[in-house]
């Protein structure tokens, strides 16, 4: 049976004018299993009449004559080439990425506005609407169960901020974390950035370009929950720490997780975003914030 890697193999042969090729084990099954092309020692012969008979089965399989990099185009794309869609490999939902907008806000990307159920977003192709947000703002959020419950949190933002188009931080297979910072260098809006307040939180959202402060509870609510046995993730800070802490420790003057991370250190604990689900109000720790 012609699968992509003999269907290849075939095509580059056909876009050489060589007889002599190395004996591989594509080309070995090329050979026992179409009769195309001969074995001799450590090479594989392949002459005019087998790439004649080459591109008759490509053609009758549904193959392109020519080698094509199937990996970079879409499934419907791919069926143009080859009869295999899933071909290469590859994401099917390239430059993909989940917004939505704040509790009773429109959504308002690709000139059009939307009002969605509170506990729905928008898949979009970045790319498309990339030119088109009529938001003042961005607000990435780090957790999925923070983005999927917004509508849950409470939050009392400066009025510049309070309808942000909401971004989901992203995992390996939803809003990828490589998408959403090619949208957001493109976009050239101002950043919030909605993290747990742990270092490994705090060391993403500083690497946001245009990062102009971090979603968190105000500093009395944090510190209680540095501070408590039950909230204040201890754990979270030992492990992290070795990693981000330098970076941390050198932040300029006027980074907005200034103010954080010096009370992240002064209890050497972290705290998740998904304790402000349903629990108190989320401010706005921009560069002038401190941890008194």
């Amino acid at each position: 049976m012609l699968d992509q890697n003999l269907a290849q193999a075939m095509q580059r042969i056909l876009a050489t004018r060589e007889l002599r090729y190395p004996l591989t084990e594509v080309r070995i099954r090329l050979i026992e299993a179409f009769a195309i092309g001969t074995k001799k020692g450590k090479s594989a012969y392949f002459s005019a009449s087998d790439r004649a008979e080459m591109r008759k089965l490509l053609e009758a399989t549904g193959y392109s004559l020519d080698l094509q990099n199937v990996a970079g185009m879409r499934r419907d794309e791919r069926l143009t080439v080859t009869p295999n869609e899933k071909a290469g490999s590859g994401r099917v939902k390239r430059d993909r990425i989940s917004v939505k907008a704040m509790k009773g806000c429109e959504l308002k990307v690709g000139g059009t506005r939307l009002r969605l159920p509170a506990d729905a977003h928008l898949d979009i192709d970045w790319t498309s609407v990339v030119g088109h947000i009529d938001h003042q703002c961005l607000m990435v959020v780090e957790n999925y169960e923070n983005f999927n419950r917004l509508h849950e949190i409470t939050f009392d933002l400066p009025i510049f901020y309070q309808s942000p188009l909401v971004v989901y931080h992203g995992d390996p297979t939803e809003s990828r974390l490589d998408y959403v910072r090619k949208f957001v260098a493109l976009t050239q809006l101002p950043l919030l950035a909605f993290m747990d307040l742990d270092p490994s939180g705090l060391q993403l959202a500083t690497k946001f370009e245009r990062l102009e402060g971090i979603v968190a509870p105000p500093y009395e609510t944090i510190d209680e929950q540095l501070r408590s046995p039950i909230s204040g993730r201890r754990d979270l800070f030992q492990a992290q720490v070795p990693m981000c802490g330098e970076q941390l420790n050198n932040l300029p003057p006027n980074s907005p997780a200034k103010g954080l991370w010096t009370l992240i250190t002064r209890h050497k604990a972290g705290v998740v975003q998904e304790r402000w689900i349903g629990s108190g109000v989320c401010v706005l720790w921009t560069a002038g914030t401190t941890s008194v």
